[in-house]
Parts: C-alpha cells; sequence; structure tokens
C-alpha cells in the first residue's frame, strides 16, 4: 500500500468512504501529532511599553483600551460584550460583515454587486483588524485578572498588556521580553491505498465511460 496523504480524523474518513465507493481497498492508521509553538512578545504596564514600539501601533493598542474601558462603563455583560465592543471599535462593522458575506453567498444582483465590491478589499481589511483587537482585548481581560460584569477599580488604569512581537523587530534581550513555548497534540490520520485496487478502480472507471 502507498500514503496518499495526511488528514484530521474527519477529513481521513470522508476520504476513505469516497475511495471505498469507487472500488479502493482503503487503511486508515492515526497516530498523535505534536508540535512546538513559539510566541515572543513584549509584556509590561502600558506606561512601561510607550516608546518601546511603534508610535502608530501603540495609538492602536490605546485605542482598544479606550474602548473597552467605554463598554465597560456602560455595563457591558457577558452576553453582549463582543457585539459592543465590536460596534465601540467600528459603528459600521455589521453593515461591512453583511456586505462581505452578501459577495460570498453570490446573492446579490449584478449592479449591487458592483457596488459593494468596490469595497469589498477594505471591509476585509477592517473585519481582519476588528478581530485583532478583540484577541488583544481579550488577553487584557485575562492578564489583568478582570471578569466581565465585575467591578474593574483600578485595574485598566495601567493595564498590563502583552503585544507579540516579531524576531527581527529586535526586541530580543528587551527587558519587557517574554518567551512562551506550546507544545500542541493533535489527533491525524495517513489514509493508504492499495496500488493493485487503485489500478482496478481506474480500469472499470474507464471501462464505465467506455459503454
Amino acid at each position: 500500500m502507498f500514503k496518499f496523504g495526511e488528514y484530521s480524523e474527519d477529513e481521513a474518513r470522508d476520504i476513505a468512504n469516497y475511495l471505498k465507493e469507487v472500488g479502493m481497498k482503503v487503511d486508515i492508521r492515526t497516530f498523535t501529532n505534536g508540535r512546538l509553538e513559539v510566541f515572543n512578545y513584549l509584556e509590561g504596564r502600558m506606561s512601561e511599553l510607550k516608546g518601546e514600539i511603534k508610535e502608530n501601533d501603540f495609538e492602536d493598542y490605546e485605542r482598544f483600551i479606550n474602548a473597552l474601558r467605554a463598554i465597560l462603563a456602560r455595563g457591558a455583560t457577558a452576553e453582549n460584550f463582543r457585539e459592543m465592543l465590536r460596534i465601540e471599535l467600528d459603528p459600521a462593522i455589521n453593515d461591512k460583515g453583511r456586505q462581505v458575506s452578501e459577495i460570498f453567498e453570490g446573492s446579490l444582483p449584478e449592479e449591487e454587486r458592483k457596488i459593494i465590491i468596490q469595497n469589498f478589499v477594505a471591509n476585509m481589511m477592517d473585519l481582519s483588524n476588528i478581530s485583532g483587537a478583540e484577541y488583544f482585548v481579550n488577553m487584557v481581560l485575562v492578564r489583568n485578572k478582570i471578569q466581565i460584569g465585575e467591578e474593574v477599580c483600578d485595574r485598566l488604569d495601567d493595564p498590563i498588556l502583552r503585544i507579540f512581537a516579531h524576531p527581527e523587530e529586535g526586541h530580543e534581550g528587551h527587558r519587557l521580553a517574554r518567551t512562551t513555548k506550546t507544545l500542541i497534540f493533535e489527533q491525524r490520520a495517513q489514509v493508504y491505498i492499495d496500488e493493485f485496487s487503485a489500478i482496478a478502480a481506474e480500469e472499470m472507471m474507464q471501462f464505465s465511460v467506455g459503454r
């Protein structure tokens, strides 16, 4: 038998079922795959990080923190927190998401599609930026031990921030530089097919087409 490919367990089962339907003899071999992921970042108080990263980037992080403060002050709950944050950061974000979905669905009349597609790339960038902001804000909540709905007190006056950095940015050896190594395990599956059954299945398909 020779290796057809490596997939997640669900994908492997689907592929194996298809191959069996066309007459091939298939074997699935599962195994646990481990990989090491390394994350480099700067971590410290907001006041400490100011001046240590690019000014434009820091202004973005300030905007995210200000949005977090604003929605918590307005009584955000665990149920509406994400929606309030997204709208606070970009009041038009839901419309942008809807327009992107309509493009992918292909359900718009041609004239409307031409109008919306002009803003497609910009909308996709905005959605990506909001997703990054959400991740950053959630990390702020974790690092500062803030639960949505509880009293924040002074924990957002000068919060602890974690800002991911690339090695080429030159922060190695910086007093605020940190590295986290995470070992991730996942179930994988290799699909093998029998050479002779594969040849036989191909011949059967050609014969069927010829008829």
